[in-house]
């Protein structure tokens, strides 16, 4: 099937998927939630939503394989043509009733990740994205090519650090210091994929995260490479089920951020 095909479809599921969100998003109060470990949580809405997305991408596309954040223990396909999915990406703040949250769907072949869509529910704005096609946003009915934003210095940035709230960092507190030394104003909204497309969108200078997960980050750094910005090398398929270091952000602070970030 061509990508033509999959990037419609990729819409079409995330945009079902993101309506279905928003109705448990309204019942959450009454959602079962599981402990997956310190801070890491679970509802019926996680696996309800990846649910859907698996079933409805498996009946159009027999032959991909599906990574998804739920299932990613079990996982046992090939990552020639698969599919990386977050069902809801801030799931934290999705339990807490904040309106920060998302779908991610990525498509990734042979390994490159050739199509990427972060839906917003709570705002109806879908970013989407094809290698090679640019990035755009669609809401409303409306929709236009996006950019990341034109900031040059990091005095003038506003960079989105992402932080796991499942285990102590020390490194992150190193990075917020340097950042904070060179007089950048950060924020953390909980949800990697979406600060992702607000990079690409030009509404956030950057977004860095010491340790992301693939189905986190894919949609999300295609979205910033398309629309213009910088992304760091992530690591290839056969690295997908462990967590890795991310930076997205606009190409005129690229410079200045990689040696505060790493280097990587």
């Amino acid at each position: 099937m061509p990508l033509t095909a999959r990037y419609s479809a990729a819409q079409q599921v995330a945009l079902k998927a993101g309506e279905l969100a928003r109705d448990l998003f309204a019942k959450r109060d009454s959602l079962i939630v599981e402990n997956k470990g310190a801070q890491n949580f679970v509802s019926r809405a996680d696996r309800a939503i990846e649910d859907f997305i698996a079933s409805k991408l498996a009946a159009a596309f027999p032959g991909d394989a599906f990574l998804g954040e739920e299932s990613a223990a079990s996982f046992r396909g090939s990552p020639e043509h698969i599919w990386v999915v977050d069902p809801i990406d801030g799931t934290h703040n999705f339990l807490r009733g904040l309106r920060y949250y998302c779908v991610s769907i990525a498509y990734a072949e042979a390994g490159k990740t050739e199509l990427g869509v972060v839906y917003d529910p709570e705002h109806d704005e879908m970013f989407h994205a094809r290698r090679g096609d640019g990035a755009w946003r669609r809401h409303a009915g409306e929709q236009g090519r996006i950019a990341v934003s034109e900031c040059a210095t990091l005095k003038e940035a506003l960079i989105a650090i992402g932080h796991h709230d499942r285990f102590p960092e020390p490194r992150h507190l190193a990075l917020r210091h340097a950042l904070m030394d060179a007089g950048v104003a950060t924020r953390n909204l909980g949800s990697g994929a979406l600060q992702l497309a607000h990079v690409a969108a030009g509404r956030l200078d950057g977004f860095v995260e010491l340790s992301l997960n693939a189905w986190d980050a894919l949609a999300g750094l295609l979205l910033v490479e398309e629309a213009g910005g910088y992304v760091s090398p992530f690591p290839g398929p056969e690295h997908w089920g462990e967590p890795a270091p991310v930076l997205g952000c606009a190409r005129g602070i690229a410079g200045a951020l990689q040696p505060l970030v790493g280097a990587w």
